[in-house]
């Protein structure tokens, strides 16, 4: 099949495309937004021509063959290998997200969940490849997941019983250096288990760390690991897990329904009664400004109530996206300058888009769906050259004093400063979350919330 230049921003009819060479740093900002789209429909043609092209030669000469030559041509790697002749098996069961994916209409990573997906139970094509066509990558595996739940029949518990058989566990030493290798996958229940266990004890390591600590993230993550897998019993209490799942309460039928984990995975109520006979749950209700979630100048962090309100409500970084329990709570009106630890001024970002904020005048605003959303410098900070430093405000802990009145940052920015974070009104947050039952368990230790 013979390649053809597209014209910039046009479609081809049929047949793959490929962008024509041209120099572009003459580009407009336009033309080079055209030009990736152009390319995202020419990867997607020519990963349907490598899907077609394995399948067909797995058919004829065998699937261990197969992999031989994508080993051999494609210069894989025997896992990707392998991995390139499972897809091309798993897309050619399912024609029309094939033909979507050869028309370039949704790119390769989509092509590929919607073809795992089908082979794991039953789906509606034809209406994934519709949000495939519209949706990004995050969104699009939201729905994907929420349409396996839904696709199942029994309440997704046959979906959660297959994610659990795939569990799998690495542990090995590297031939190259020495040095051992963890790989592992875990089903969502566990792993949110997992993962909020490590954010736990990675936070503890950080803020009992020594003042100049160059730890990097990922030495800090292996200490966290190694601190939890090889704790003595006799020192120190095991680690619990605080998992948070929401639920809406259907008051016609008097039960929980749609119970999800944090990151948006869908459960079986009969998963969500398990978690909950092995819980100490202990009920509160935060719509009031009574209860913990408006604490005013009374404390500077955020309290475990607070944190539990802003994870389900933020569900991620704000900036981002990185997973919430990754995340701290950051005043939206500084509490340097007056602001309080109030749950209408507080926020989920990760270290590094906390950073953003306070270090490169990032500022947080809501969108028209009343979500908090991160925004880049306006002028004119984002003209800046690369290397002139920017206005600061700090980070750090003011020292407590009784009746010490907060003092400004020396070099902190200004509130009348084009960047300065924007307060939200006092309306923002009325009721708090009147339309979600919103639960939060932790298995096997410590303190549980239940939030109506």
């Amino acid at each position: 099949m013979e390649f053809r230049p597209l014209e910039q921003g046009k479609q081809a009819d049929s047949g793959p495309v490929w962008p024509e060479a041209v120099d572009v740093a003459g580009l407009s900002l336009l033309e080079l937004r055209q030009r990736l789209g152009v390319i995202k429909r020419a990867e997607a043609r020519l990963a349907a021509m490598k899907t077609e092209t394995l399948a067909a030669y797995a058919g004829r000469g065998g699937e261990g063959l197969a992999r031989r030559v994508a080993l051999e041509e494609l210069q894989a790697s025997k896992q990707q290998a392998r991995r390139e002749v499972e897809t091309a098996s798993q897309l050619s069961q399912v024609p029309e997200t094939l033909d979507a994916l050869g028309a370039g209409e949704i790119p390769e990573a989509h092509a590929k969940q919607i073809a795992r997906a089908a082979s794991q139970g039953p789906v509606d094509e034809t209406v994934l490849v519709e949000a495939a066509r519209r949706e990004d990558f995050g969104t699009f595996s939201k729905t994907l997941r929420d349409h396996q739940y839904e696709q199942s029949g029994d309440d997704g518990k046959s979906l959660m019983a297959k994610q659990r058989e795939r569990r799998s566990f690495r542990f090995f030493k590297s031939a190259d250096d020495g040095m051992f290798v963890v790989n592992g996958r875990f089903d969502p229940v566990a792993g949110n288990r997992i993962e909020a266990a490590l954010a736990d004890e990675v936070r503890r390591l950080a803020n009992s760390s020594k003042a100049g600590d160059q730890t990097a993230f990922d030495q800090r993550m292996a200490d966290a690991l190694e601190n939890l897998v090889c704790a003595d019993a006799k020192d120190r209490k095991p680690q619990g897990t605080t998992l948070i799942l929401t639920a809406h309460w259907d008051a016609l039928n008097e039960k929980l329904a749609d119970a999800r984990l944090v990151d948006g995975t869908p459960l079986p109520i009969s998963e969500t009664l398990r978690l909950a006979c092995n819980a100490d749950i202990v009920p509160a209700v935060f719509n009031t400004k009574g209860q913990e979630l408006w604490v005013g100048r009374k404390h500077r962090l955020a309290t475990e109530a607070q944190r539990a309100a802003l994870i389900i409500r933020d569900e991620h970084c704000i900036g981002c996206g990185r997973s919430a329990v990754w995340c701290e709570a950051h005043h939206i009106k500084e509490w340097l300058s007056g602001g309080s630890t109030d749950i209408d001024n507080l926020v989920l970002v990760c270290k590094s888009c906390h950073h953003n904020i306070h270090d490169d005048g990032w500022t947080v605003h809501r969108n028209r769906n009343g979500a908090h959303e991160l925004r880049p410098p306006p002028k004119p900070y984002a003209d800046l050259p690369p290397g002139q430093p920017r206005p600061r405000t700090s980070l750090a802990r003011p020292k407590s004093t009784p009746d010490a009145k907060p003092r400004p940052t020396p070099g902190a920015r200004p509130k009348s400063t084009p960047d300065a974070l924007v307060e939200p009104p006092p309306d923002a947050f009325p009721d708090a979350f009147p339309e979600k039952g919103i639960t939060t368990w932790q298995p096997e230790s410590s303190k549980q919330l239940l939030l109506n």
